[in-house]
């Protein structure tokens, strides 16, 4: 079974939406050397992660960039607006271009080919190597036909699974790349929350009441299978993603313990029976979510 290569998310490294607000720098710095000194080189951030501060950790470690793949984001402006926004990130990650650059969210209020076509015309300028949309609906990928946009970003995590199969289609049939995120559930599913943090993560549709009870038969069977198998739950769990056929999966790590345990994953295999065992938990629980959700945080742009 291939396993999607793996890249590290930076989101972590700066607080925001309620999320990460006690990481310590150093701790991000060493988790960056750690990712280098490993062979990871993809990495993945935003403005938002932090109001830059994400992006700008990255520069302080990862220069010379060399070979690293270096992918960043923005939100939705206007189209005249595009062009400020990733300069401002350029000059944070000290780098002349981006390997890829995503829409983050879309927005219903606003008209957004126009502002998808200002990214893509930064292609021509050398700023941009490749343009992709992250938590888009499908139905906003229709209207994009003619855009070179070569890469999409989704969850791929067991927290998420709804929709899954229709953007492996779509991207197949398009010609284009996957890039998975938070396959560790923003780390709910390390097995040390059962109960709610005391963070934005408590507002997820998995503590609700009706899809609790589901939330907690997924922890108990990862820990199960991952006892059998000898690793942890983590690990499985990511292990889980990196089997489902995406370019890359991007997972996250607060600390150099985390991103050791992480990258042994490369080392491990997970059968058929795991995969289905897993796949079943996850279809369960997604059916938990409201049905207008179209991603696990309940937003709708």
């Amino acid at each position: 079974m291939n396993k999607s290569e793996l890249g590290l998310g930076t989101w972590q490294f700066g607080a925001s939406y309620g999320f990460w607000t006690d990481q310590d720098q150093s701790a991000s710095r060493a988790v960056l050397r750690l990712a280098l000194k490993s062979g990871i080189i993809h990495f993945d951030t935003a403005p938002s992660y932090g109001n830059g501060l994400s992006e700008q950790l990255l520069s302080s470690v990862l220069q010379p960039r060399n070979t690293l793949h270096v992918a960043s984001k923005f939100m939705p402006k206007t189209p005249d607006l595009v062009r400020n926004d990733v300069l401002k990130s350029l000059r944070r990650l000290k780098t002349e271009y981006l390997d890829i650059l995503y829409l983050h969210w879309p927005s219903s209020a606003l008209t957004m080919k126009p502002i998808m076509s200002a990214a893509c015309s930064l292609i021509k300028e050398g700023l941009v190597r490749e343009v992709g949309a992250c938590n888009i609906p499908l139905s906003y990928l229709a209207e994009w036909e003619d855009l070179p946009l070569t890469v999409l970003q989704i969850p791929c995590s067991l927290l998420w699974v709804r929709s899954m199969d229709q953007y492996r289609r779509y991207a197949f049939d398009h010609g284009m790349r996957l890039v998975g995120y938070s396959p560790l559930g923003l780390g709910l599913l390390g097995g040390n929350h059962s109960g709610a943090p005391d963070d934005g993560r408590k507002n997820l549709y998995v503590f609700r009441p009706e899809a609790h009870v589901q939330f907690r038969s997924l922890l108990d069977e990862l820990a199960r299978l991952a006892g059998r198998k000898g690793c942890t739950s983590a690990q499985l769990a990511l292990l889980w993603a990196r089997s489902q056929g995406f370019s890359t999966i991007v997972a996250g790590a607060r600390n150099k313990e985390q991103l050791s345990q992480l990258l042994q994953t490369s080392n491990l295999e997970l059968d058929e029976e795991e995969k289905s065992l897993l796949d079943e938990r996850a279809r369960t629980l997604t059916c938990c979510a409201p049905s207008s959700w179209d991603n696990y945080f309940g937003h709708r742009w």
